[in-house]
């Protein structure tokens, strides 16, 4: 198949492309070398596209306070360029969102919990989520987004939380781990899951579809920082800052039986899996 993948030199873009590569697919490739996403005409020069991923984003939450104008012009206009593409060329879209439930009314928490913009970013993705709908709805486009719930991985930036206590664990000069707070639990989903989710969506046959993707349980920042020591071979001191982050949610966990009954599937890793595959591989 002939895909092309914007974003493509991001975090989930760079794993995505060479495993579509390795599968036999021919991929083309957007990055912001190619020019800028949210322009009308920045998907042109691509032709013969069957199916598009559209990854290209802003991602770091807090940043989004800062640099709202940024974050809703790209996230926002790079999502319709990437619908009139699709539209235009008669071809799906697999649109990647985040996690936009907010504080969990219910565990674990499926595609019909109420959506929640609980900062400048959320509220640009469910935006995203919204015109997608409407691009399914009117013009026969075929959607399928995903709403992964916390990512990690090779290669993604030590701003968020999974590679910042990494970077810490096998780092030799630092001597404790110091982390804002233990406490929030999350639903963590290896890097490799979710490209096995990503690459699923190419068998998805509704005109629109809605999918979590995480592993089902969820694990406290203390236990990923023991995971870490575990899948490293490495123990030191740590300690919380007792800082709260602001709009901070105290547990979530994906339910993952609508991606699993409709696209068959299944995450491979728990967190030390993940963590270890990842620990080796470094």
């Amino acid at each position: 198949m002939r895909i092309l993948v914007t974003g493509a030199n991001g975090f989930i873009g760079s794993h995505l492309t060479r495993t579509l590569e390795a599968k036999g697919h021919e991929v083309m490739s957007h990055t912001s070398k190619n020019g800028d996403i949210t322009e009308k005409n920045a998907l042109d020069s691509f032709n013969d596209i069957e199916h598009v991923y559209h990854l290209a984003a802003r991602t770091f939450v807090p940043g989004s306070w800062d640099n709202t104008h940024d974050y809703f012009r790209t996230n926002i206009m790079g999502t319709i360029t990437a619908l009139e593409f699709c539209r235009n060329n008669n071809c799906s879209i697999t649109m990647m969102s985040t996690y936009v439930y907010g504080e969990p009314k219910y565990l674990p928490v499926d595609e019909k919990h109420p959506v929640v913009a609980v900062s400048p970013y959320h509220k640009s993705k469910i935006t995203c989520e919204e015109i997608c709908a409407f691009y399914s709805e009117k013009f026969g486009v075929r959607v399928t987004v995903l709403r992964p719930f916390n990512v990690y991985g090779k290669g993604q930036s030590e701003a968020f939380l999974v590679p910042k206590i990494y970077s810490q664990v096998v780092n030799d000069s630092v001597k404790e781990i110091s982390i804002m707070d233990l406490e929030p639990k999350r639903d963590y989903v290896y890097i490799d899951d979710v490209i096995d989710a990503l690459i699923a969506t190419l068998n998805a046959t509704k005109l629109l579809a809605f999918y979590n993707v995480g592993s089902g349980t969820s694990t406290s920042v203390e236990d990923v920082i023991l995971s870490t020591f575990q899948a490293a071979g490495i123990s030191k001191p740590y300690r919380s800052t007792n800082e709260k982050r602001f709009s901070e949610i105290s547990d979530c966990i994906a339910d993952i039986s609508s991606i699993h009954a409709d696209l068959g599937f299944v995450p491979r890793f728990t967190l030390l899996e993940g963590l270890r595959a990842w620990y080796e591989e470094k």
